[in-house]
């Protein structure tokens, strides 16, 4: 057991010193004028851009648009090691092809884009998993933001100290007004936790992008049939009541700007109003030619708290989303 916490020991200092390279003493005195995002992204080492696996993304696809534009949105899915139920049955919709001809039927302004099977009460395809309110919280997704966030923490001090930057922890620049009581980064994506009955609970947060699985009565906490698109920033009361399974890392626009909604709670009025799915592929299905590519900053890389400064250093964690680009293969 001792030389497993040896072994664990070295293996996050490594990780720690190698964050530290991520900067120089020249780039410290540079640093002095104000860089804009764009520009201190382009200082993070190219290693640290952590390339988001194939099969972690799904490709949604609406019709074109009248003027002839491809309306399509690139979804990234909680990894498997990081997920539960929610997740596995959004890969079977994928996988069995239960979202095409399914329907867009509620756009709410600033809260959500609506889509699935309620309309149409479209058969369930086998095998999907009952999915309990307990996998609204991920112990998994807590081990990896703590320990990004140790790592990233050490690389800010050594920084700090022996190459002369200032650059200003997590906390310290945003605040947090979502109900979790600590939140952080862990592998990317936006992570919470609170103590319940004297147990820390995490949880990721229902973010601008996120996708969010709709719910019946407790405790049944719903297929994944039914999923809504998070649009504004108010939808933070979502992240221990309905959960979270991904979220849209390219078009969000497509899912946005769509004709709202008339009817309470911004539900279409008429289903002539509905905009159809064409369809939704786990990318690995793709033809090669066809198959996304992106990656995503890492979280114990120091950039990301110069980065998120750079856009003002305020708001909430979710104010500023980490840095994911496209890239080409």
């Amino acid at each position: 057991m001792n030389s497993y916490f040896r072994s664990a020991h070295i293996a996050f200092w490594a990780l720690a010193a190698a964050c530290f390279s991520f900067s120089s003493p020249v780039l410290a005195q540079e640093e002095v004028a104000e860089k804009s995002p764009t520009e201190i992204l382009a200082t993070a080492p190219a290693e640290h851009w952590l390339p988001i696996p194939l099969t972690d993304l799904m490709v949604l696809a609406l019709p074109d648009a009248t003027d002839g534009t491809k309306r399509q949105a690139v979804i990234q899915l909680l990894p498997a090691n990081l997920s539960g139920g929610h997740v596995r049955n959004v890969r079977t919709f994928a996988k069995t092809r239960w979202w095409d001809g399914t329907k867009i039927y509620r756009v709410a302004k600033d809260f959500v884009t609506q889509f699935g099977g309620n309309p149409d009460a479209k058969a369930l395809p086998k095998g999907l998993e009952t999915v309990p309110e307990s996998e609204y919280f991920n112990a998994a997704l807590g081990v990896k933001r703590d320990a990004d966030m140790a790592a990233l923490k050490a690389a800010v001090d050594y920084s700090n100290e022996y190459q002369g930057t200032e650059i200003r922890p997590l906390m310290t620049m945003i605040y947090e007004n979502g109900g979790a009581q600590k939140v952080g980064f862990g592998g990317g994506w936006p992570i919470g936790s609170k103590t319940i009955d004297g147990e820390t609970k995490y949880f990721p947060l229902t973010c601008r992008g996120s996708l969010s699985p709709a719910h019946y009565d407790p405790p049944d906490a719903g297929t994944g049939a039914e999923i809504s698109v998070i649009t504004g920033e108010a939808a933070r009361s979502l992240d221990t009541t309905f959960g979270m399974v991904g979220r849209v890392i390219d078009g969000l626009e497509h899912l946005q700007n769509l004709p709202l909604g008339t009817d309470p709670g911004g539900f279409y009025a008429e289903k002539s109003q509905y905009t159809e799915i064409k369809s939704i592929r786990l990318a690995s299905e793709l033809p090669l030619a066809e198959q996304p590519a992106y990656e995503y900053l890492a979280s114990y890389n120091p950039t990301l708290l110069q980065y998120i400064e750079a856009h003002g250093g305020y708001g909430n964690i979710c104010t500023v989303s980490v840095p994911i680009r496209k890239v080409s293969k």
